[in-house]
């Protein structure tokens, strides 16, 4: 068993709650290629319903698409019947030793608890040489309000005695410095910066209908008062609930190149 968060419960919901945005799918997809080329075996984990791995797929990348949540794979071969899928936890890959010349990860590594493990399974399945992509399609820049929204969140729930911290990854200087210590040589692709656009009252309810996974456990009794708390908050400190707002984000890639 593993203490990673499995999204088989998000997977009715998840397309309609993390959106394929234009500035997504005409230049990160592209930047993404532009970097693995054509013809590289990749392998992608945490590829989820195939948010992006679907798009690389048609553009005819040599994928295959991984995640801990079979029925996340299942939504992804609907929309790509042919797509290759692989059900495996993160830190305990099936695949051979120097199989990959990618591996790549979007939005997962705060997901997975056993995540130092996870990064010695990535370099064990690449070449000599390999390279492992860690994709943020949405990564904030500047003063974020649904950041400060969410850190309102987290401290109250913290003043209650809970800990909404996911288990994976927690910070960027942890994450990098575990992936030098593997032999990495990192670098950094920023694609392009967007404004992310939403009204506080559309964010308001994503946090109430429990779409964000850092809410799954919370009991019942006490996410109910930490969403009053929230709605409450964030009314006296925005005002407007309907008034459509932007936080400026990110689509950036690290690039992890291990040493031969």
């Amino acid at each position: 068993m593993t203490d990673s968060i499995s999204f088989d419960r998000a997977a009715e919901f998840y397309d309609q709650t993390r959106l394929l945005f234009e500035p997504i799918a005409k230049d990160g997809i592209q930047a993404i290629l532009s970097i693995t080329g054509l013809k590289a075996r990749v392998l992608d984990v945490g590829t989820g319903t195939g948010r992006i791995s679907v798009p690389l797929l048609e553009r005819g990348l040599d994928l295959i698409c991984c995640d801990l949540s079979a029925k996340m794979l299942m939504r992804l071969q609907e929309k790509s019947p042919a797509a290759p899928i692989a059900q495996a936890d993160a830190s305990l890959l099936p695949f051979s030793t120097n199989h990959f010349y990618f591996v790549m990860t979007v939005h997962v590594m705060h997901l997975i608890a056993p995540w130092r493990e996870a990064l010695q399974e990535f370099r064990r399945v690449l070449v000599p040489g390999g390279t492992y992509l860690n994709v943020k399609t949405w990564d904030p820049t500047g003063v974020s309000i649904r950041g400060a929204i969410r850190n309102f969140w987290r401290r109250w729930l913290e003043g209650k005695g809970l800990n909404p911290r996911l288990p994976g990854v927690q910070n960027d200087e942890e994450f990098q410095a575990e992936l030098q210590s593997l032999g990495a040589k990192l670098s950094e692709v920023e694609v392009i910066r967007y404004p992310l656009k939403f009204t506080l009252r559309e964010e308001l309810d994503r946090f109430a209908s429990r779409t964000y996974s850092d809410s799954w456990e919370i009991p019942d009794a006490i996410f109910e008062a930490s969403i009053a708390a929230l709605r409450k908050w964030v009314d006296e400190e925005y005002g407007d609930l309907d008034q459509e707002r932007a936080d400026e984000v990110r689509f950036a890639i690290d690039v992890a190149r291990f040493e031969v």
